[in-house]
């Protein structure tokens, strides 16, 4: 069992990086990256992301210790990044667990990766679709778009305080 920043720097030394050339992969400082790895402070959502692309790793894998598969839950990240884009750390929590018991349903079973991901499609449309009905039904104001955006180009703009 690997704690978040043991995983960071586990990765960084497996792909022969320098913390200064992982900051810079990142966007972000060589001193963040310290502290990341020393566990002095953990990055903001935005740059998790980052990080676990220019590690190769999933956020999964980076945010969960007792995982150890680096590309862990990788099908149903793209879902669970809509969702917290949309409605934040509850709309990520809210996904995973939503992805995590269908996932139980076909456990033992087979299931092409076509099948899982049109399945995943499916529940996180009715996710969505509900959390639209339940704004409109109870007036909360809208926030960004009401579709995920499940293209794995896009980027976060969001700015951070490092």
């Amino acid at each position: 069992m690997s704690t978040f920043g043991e995983k960071v720097r586990n990765k960084r030394e497996e792909m022969n990086l320098s913390q200064e050339q992982l900051a810079s992969l990142v966007g972000i400082s060589r001193r963040s990256i310290s502290n990341y790895e020393t566990e002095v402070k953990k990055p903001y959502y935005s740059t998790l992301r980052k990080l676990a692309s220019a590690l190769g790793v999933t956020i999964y894998y980076l945010q969960n210790d007792n995982i150890e598969d680096p590309q862990a839950n990788i099908d149903e990240e793209p879902y669970v990044q809509a969702a917290r884009e949309e409605y934040g750390r509850k709309g990520q929590e809210e996904m995973a667990s939503i992805l995590t018991q269908a996932e139980a349903l076909f456990a033992g079973g087979t299931i092409t990766e076509d099948q899982k991901d049109i399945l995943y499609q499916a529940l996180s449309h009715a996710y969505f679709r509900n959390k639209e009905r339940a704004r409109e039904k109870y007036g909360r104001p809208a926030t960004k778009n009401h579709e995920p955006n499940l293209d794995s180009n896009s980027t976060d703009n969001a700015s951070e305080n490092e």
